[in-house]
């Protein structure tokens, strides 16, 4: 599996997820809320043998990066865990890494050092901490 980095306005993105953000259940795994992009954000794309498994989009935005209205399929933990790696690794060091989680993915999320900061009733947001003291 490998992990391409693209722009939010980069042409490739649409060949590797357009197929996903129109289907009814990746849209459904999303809780049926629209999926965006645009030059602000930065997206995370895991793929293998030409088959596209999951993304993460990163807004970037006044110093932070805001994880938003991701897709992993079959909630495989293996993608969600290299996605999320990469993400901290290519982001952290210049944004604060931020998620709006839904509630069944936090343990994903908390396995790559992000922690709750504020709950909600589908969501959790989360930030992924370097050394700093942790909020909740």
């Amino acid at each position: 599996m490998e992990i391409v980095k693209l722009n939010g306005d980069d042409q490739r993105l649409h060949y590797l997820i357009a197929h996903l953000v129109t289907d009814e259940s990746v849209l459904k795994y999303n809780l049926n809320y629209p999926f965006k992009t645009s030059e602000n954000y930065t997206w995370f794309i895991a793929v293998e043998e030409g088959n596209t498994l999951g993304f993460i989009p990163a807004k970037l935005d006044r110093g932070r990066a805001i994880i938003n209205n991701y897709y992993v399929a079959d909630d495989d933990s293996k993608v969600f865990s290299m996605l999320l790696k990469e993400v901290v690794r290519e982001l952290q060091p210049d944004y604060i890494l931020e998620s709006v989680t839904q509630v069944r993915h936090i343990p994903d999320f908390e396995q790559c050092g992000f922690s709750i900061v504020l709950r909600w009733k589908r969501y959790v947001k989360m930030q992924a901490f370097r050394h700093e003291k942790k909020r909740v």
